[in-house]
């Protein structure tokens, strides 16, 4: 009874020692393998790879930028609001916040201030007059000036073009020239550089213009081709106004003249 019992004690030692081979030592190897694999390496990864987004609000725009360039950041979209807690051309706002940790190389959006008293003109080209200057007065600005521009291809009234440009930075209630179509009245001054004067006078004639003053002036160039044009292409003209132009003349031509 006591041979059994001890060959009894024998294989139970032997069972527990077996598990622990080949179960639990493993399960436990596993165990660490999991945990250096899904907690351990990303936490060492993100700290090697990331960053955290420098404060920018209130800097002035360029040192914000360099800043983010700097920080090995990129500098995204920016934008002009009105504000009056900065001065014109200081940080308002940025994205991600001040702190945040991100990737090398990630967008920081900022917006810029341009003081409380400014706006940015709206592209209102293309519209009809009266949705231009509804929106422009919207924004704070107004219509001072108005230019008819004979265009028989556009539709009466459409906006041709804004001075000072859409984009620009103005004060509120600046004034702007708008120039609209008009099937009569003043027209952009065609192109006639190039041409030679036969050729440039049947244009002028044509769009109702009159040919002034044609002086000569030594070039290369063949005899009578226009060099210089008064007004210059795209200046308003009107019918009957009087074009102007210098023309080539070979220079030996020119030489032999008293």
């Amino acid at each position: 009874m006591a041979g059994r019992r001890t060959r009894k004690k024998k294989t139970s030692g032997l069972g527990r020692i077996l598990l622990w081979l080949f179960v639990i030592i493993p399960a436990i190897v596993l165990g660490l393998l999991a945990l250096a694999n899904w907690v351990v390496m990303p936490m060492i990864a993100r700290h090697g790879t990331e960053m955290p987004v420098p404060d920018m609000v209130g800097m002035a725009r360029s040192l914000a930028e360099s800043t983010i360039t700097d920080a090995g950041l990129q500098v995204g979209t920016i934008r002009t609001v009105s504000d009056t807690a900065y001065p014109p051309e200081h940080v308002v706002f940025q994205y991600p916040p001040a702190g945040r940790r991100v990737k090398p190389g990630r967008l920081v959006h900022l917006d810029v201030s341009r003081g409380a008293n400014r706006v940015s003109v709206p592209d209102v080209v293309g519209m009809s007059f009266s949705l231009a200057r509804a929106l422009l007065e919207e924004a704070g600005l107004m219509v001072a000036e108005v230019e008819s521009l004979r265009t028989p291809n556009l539709p009466v009234d459409q906006v041709i073009a804004v001075r000072p440009a859409p984009g620009t930075d103005v004060a509120k209630g600046a004034p702007l020239t708008l120039a609209v179509s008009a099937p009569v009245g003043k027209f952009p001054m065609p192109n006639v550089l190039g041409m030679g004067l036969e050729t440039a006078s049947g244009i002028i004639a044509s769009q109702g213009l009159v040919l002034g003053r044609v002086k000569q002036a030594p070039s290369d160039e063949p005899a009578g081709l226009v060099l210089i044009q008064y007004p210059e292409e795209g200046m308003p003209v009107a019918d009957r106004d009087s074009v102007h132009l210098i023309v080539a003349v070979p220079v030996a031509d020119a030489d032999s003249q008293p």
